[in-house]
């Protein structure tokens, strides 16, 4: 509801600058465009999106409660993930994948994708397929994730979705400094999970999808011995 006098017409464009602001911060979070640890001031940001002051703090207590930038005593910080903090993002991480994948399977069985959205599902695989074997770490784990989300979509449950997408982001701004060392990403469990997909078989989706959380799980522990 808007309030009146003379802000009434000046919050909607307010909270779309806002909008603008976060979405524009995260798909950069997201994307590496900043690092973990690095520092981002308000002023920076202004003048980095063309934008002024308000929005732009406004989307950066967003980010906060995301968990995906941390305040500090000048500006904030990018989020960085502890030992600790990634495996308890993949054990939810785990968790969800597997439910998407058995939804989508479930919602393949009883007919309820259509050829297309499968086509883009196994485009979605092959594409991280062609990154890893040209070596471009950083474009399979993007292609990765793109794939995930497109599983969390295709299950039709949008609060599944939400969730996964907060997971992901969390992830992949809190370890992109480890993704060119990282060698999780095997196509042959995403192609395991398609197959079972393509079946309409969810207790097989279920279980590739949660066998590939695992495996990556288990070489990140490897990429930190002693812990």
């Amino acid at each position: 509801m808007l309030a009146s006098g003379g802000s009434s017409v000046e919050r909607p464009g307010i909270h779309n600058q806002a909008e603008v602001a976060y979405q524009r911060l995260r798909e950069r979070l997201v994307r590496g465009h900043y690092s973990p640890g690095d520092r981002l001031t308000e002023v920076g940001l202004c003048e980095d999106l063309g934008m002024s002051r308000t929005p732009v703090r406004e989307a950066l207590r967003r980010l906060q409660s995301d968990g995906l930038v941390s305040a500090t005593g000048r500006g904030v910080v990018v989020s960085a993930l502890t030992l600790q903090e990634m495996q308890h993002a993949m054990q939810l991480q785990e968790a969800l994948d597997s439910l998407a994948a058995r939804l989508t399977a479930t919602a393949q069985r009883e007919g309820r994708l259509s050829p297309a959205q499968l086509n883009e599902l196994k485009a979605a695989a092959h594409a991280v397929e062609e990154r890893a074997e040209t070596g471009d770490v950083t474009g399979a784990w993007r292609a990765n994730l793109d794939f995930h989300m497109m599983l969390a979509h295709l299950s039709g449950n949008p609060l599944l979705a939400d969730a996964l997408g907060r997971i992901w982001a969390r992830f992949a701004v809190g370890s992109h400094a480890n993704i060119h060392r990282r060698h999780d990403l095997t196509p042959r469990e995403h192609e395991a999970i398609v197959s079972a997909i393509l079946d309409g078989d969810p207790d097989r989706a279920e279980a590739a999808a949660a066998e590939h959380v695992r495996a990556a799980a288990a070489m990140y522990g490897q990429d930190h011995p002693g812990h």
